[in-house]
């Protein structure tokens, strides 16, 4: 580069450089950069296809349901708690549909976490359900009160045959009632401090 009348700015050398990346490292870290969250798996097994099916529940209030409606709730609460890898307080902020070439969709919720009561998520996961999954008639059908809308979350990790690691995952409504009884099981079940858990925003919706 010319400066002034044929003066020249000569090259950073070599051993410049190295400092160079070294500062923009430093940056980022004081500009706080966020670092991918440590994923932890147990392994995916056939009994947990139904309890993390792509799918959610719209159960706000649980002692709304009558006999045998509300122990089946309890006992599928009970093994998503229990068999769940992450379980965190969800935000859906975007809802996108994709087409592929057989024309078949899917659906991809693109949800802020706000709090992770159990594990540990990025800061934003995007949770996916194809229309030949058991869950994909849950997200069309309230495909229009979701949006905005906080959800507990409910993830465990499953290895695909190329190796990488999709999310399966379960939403129930974020209301007070139901996040009451998953806190009691994350503590009877987990171990878990119910007042625990890293929090990002705030939370849990009354009804």
């Amino acid at each position: 580069m010319l400066l002034g009348s044929g003066q020249m700015l000569a090259r950073p050398s070599l051993p410049v450089l190295p400092l160079l990346a070294l500062g923009l490292a430093s940056l980022l870290v004081a500009c706080g950069a966020s670092q991918p969250a440590e994923v932890t798996t147990t392994p995916f097994l056939e009994a947990h296809e139904d309890m993390f099916e792509n799918g959610l529940d719209m159960v706000r209030d649980p002692d709304a349901l009558d006999g045998s409606w509300l122990g089946a709730w309890q006992e599928e609460l009970d093994e998503r708690v229990t068999n769940a890898d992450v379980v965190a307080l969800v935000t859906i902020r975007t809802l996108r549909t994709d087409v592929d070439l057989d024309r078949r969709e899917t659906y991809r919720l693109i949800t802020a976490v706000d709090r992770e009561l159990l594990g540990e998520v990025d800061d934003e996961i995007t949770l996916t359900v194809a229309q030949d999954e058991r869950g994909y008639g849950t997200i069309e059908n309230n495909e229009r009160r979701l949006l905005d809308q906080q959800f507990i979350a409910f993830i465990k990790w499953q290895r695909t045959e190329s190796g990488e690691l999709r999310a399966r995952w379960h939403l129930s409504p974020a209301t007070e009632p139901v996040a009451l009884e998953t806190r009691r099981l994350l503590a009877s079940r987990r171990n878990v401090d119910p007042n625990g858990g890293a929090r990002r925003t705030v939370i849990v919706h009354r009804n």
